[in-house]
């Protein structure tokens, strides 16, 4: 069971970080990104394809990190440019349509068959008190709590994060104060998608996935970050960590291995369910 836990951590690292991705992104530009995951899987296959064609390892993931992150920040520059306003529901189609736009181009350039990825980091693995804990998924951890921690004393102690997080709600005030709205907004897409890539970089050759697999992992993130209410960093990671445990201790299980992938979303509806309850009985207090 242990074992099981420990190796769904590995996903679940990936889970947190693309939830805290996407909640810093509804934070700070108020857009729900469905195109996330995909995003750092650009990233990701662009750096596997250059390595297969003769790059060193570590420019070719600099070369997908600074891919992702330069479609992050064209994604952007439109959002802010044309769909600036208030509301919420155009962006969020446009992210919907960036998903679909880079399915399409992923498909096209890579394929729908799973490779091989080498890994970024030397194949180290540490046992502890009977457990076999990989490098990777230690480092990935690591990197889990650093963004989460980094990115939430930004937004509460900075005045960029104050900044940022006004934008979302007052873009037309922030402006007023002539605070360049539009290169906040560039830089949250960029930055996000620079870090989504390097962590689908790190736990993608432990799955070798499809570009379309690893598009779509950005389910969880989004259950993870519901969880957090879209808002809160903290919670949006552990819970992204909670579904990744939750999947490997149930594929030890037998009876429940065939269902890992719904039980966590199961437990979060159980979760949200509850909470809400709860505020139903406060406000009837």
């Amino acid at each position: 069971m242990i074992d099981g836990v420990i190796a769904g951590l590995a996903s679940g690292t990936a889970y947190a970080i693309l939830a805290v991705c996407i909640v810093v992104l509804h934070r700070l530009v108020g857009v729900v990104n469905f195109a996330q995951a995909a995003l750092g899987a650009f990233g990701a296959y662009l750096c596997y394809a250059l390595a297969g064609a003769g790059m060193p390892l570590a420019p070719a993931a600099l070369a997908g990190i600074a891919a992702a992150a330069v479609i992050a920040g064209f994604v952007g520059w439109v959002t802010a440019r044309w769909f600036g306003g208030p509301g919420t529901t155009e962006r969020v189609v446009v992210s919907v349509v960036l998903l679909i736009v880079l399915l399409t181009a992923g498909f096209r350039l890579f394929g729908d068959s799973p490779r091989v990825m080498p890994s970024l980091l030397p194949d180290v693995v540490f046992t502890v008190a009977g457990v076999r804990i990989a490098l990777t998924t230690v480092v990935a951890l690591a990197l889990a709590v650093v963004i989460a921690a980094g990115v939430s004393l930004m937004l509460r102690h900075t005045h960029l994060g104050i900044r940022m997080q006004a934008m979302s709600e007052r873009p037309v005030t922030v402006q007023l104060l002539r605070v360049n709205a539009r290169a906040l907004s560039i830089g949250a897409w960029a930055g996000t998608g620079a870090v989504s890539t390097l962590a689908l970089l790190l736990v993608a050759p432990a799955r070798n996935q499809t570009f379309e697999s690893m598009s779509f992992l950005v389910i969880p993130a989004l259950a993870a970050a519901l969880l957090g209410g879209f808002a809160n960093i903290w919670v949006a990671a552990a819970g992204g960590l909670a579904i990744g445990a939750i999947e490997g201790a149930a594929a030890r299980i037998e009876g429940l291995a065939n269902y890992r992938g719904a039980l966590p979303f199961l437990l979060i509806a159980i979760a949200l369910i509850w909470m809400r309850r709860r505020k139903v009985w406060d406000d009837a207090r």
